[in-house]
């Protein structure tokens, strides 16, 4: 008789799903045919080069928001370190959580990731062929428009709650 009531005391999460977003395949379609139509923009303007280009400032925006997002955790959040890792499955390409992080924690990273991107395609701007400085400003908004459509989706939410993303769907819990 003790059994149930200690099993039903034994709870270690107690997560309330508040939202559901869903991702829609054609959001997904129109996501990835923008970085096919941007890729064949520059190839048409610039030529070769600007194709060559392309590639290394889709290269570059990745390693910049790898290096922001790990600096940025081990400085804010080092436990949730482990959290974040290399992410391939659309709209989710970057490193993003493959686990359960706070939203206050998502805002804050995205939000100095925003600013360091812009920065960074900035300082290029006096040196570097136009068309990397166009391509690493576009594919870094392009990596994160999916990220800032969930967070201009979730603003009204409080930062205590919890998001799970997913390939399919973004959840939105409170502990």
């Amino acid at each position: 008789m003790d059994a149930p009531a200690v099993t039903r005391d034994a709870t270690y999460y107690n997560y309330k799903l508040i939202r559901k977003i869903a991702l829609r395949p054609e959001s997904k379609y129109s996501y990835m045919s923008t970085a096919l139509l941007v890729v064949t923009a520059l190839y048409f303007i610039y030529g070769w080069i600007g194709l060559i280009y392309t590639v290394v400032g889709a290269v570059l925006m990745l390693v910049v928001h790898a290096l922001v997002l790990k600096i940025t955790i081990r400085r804010v959040d080092q436990l949730s370190e482990k959290r974040w890792t290399f992410r391939r499955d659309w709209p989710w390409v970057g490193p993003l959580p493959i686990m359960d992080t706070q939203l206050a924690l998502f805002r804050r990273l995205h939000f100095h990731l925003t600013l360091v991107g812009c920065c960074v395609a900035g300082m290029f701007y006096p040196w570097a062929h136009s068309s990397l400085v166009i391509s690493m400003l576009y594919w870094h908004l392009w990596l994160l428009t999916p990220r800032i459509r969930i967070l201009l989706t979730l603003r009204r939410e409080l930062g205590e709650g919890v998001i799970r993303l997913e390939s399919k769907e973004v959840s939105y819990y409170h502990q």
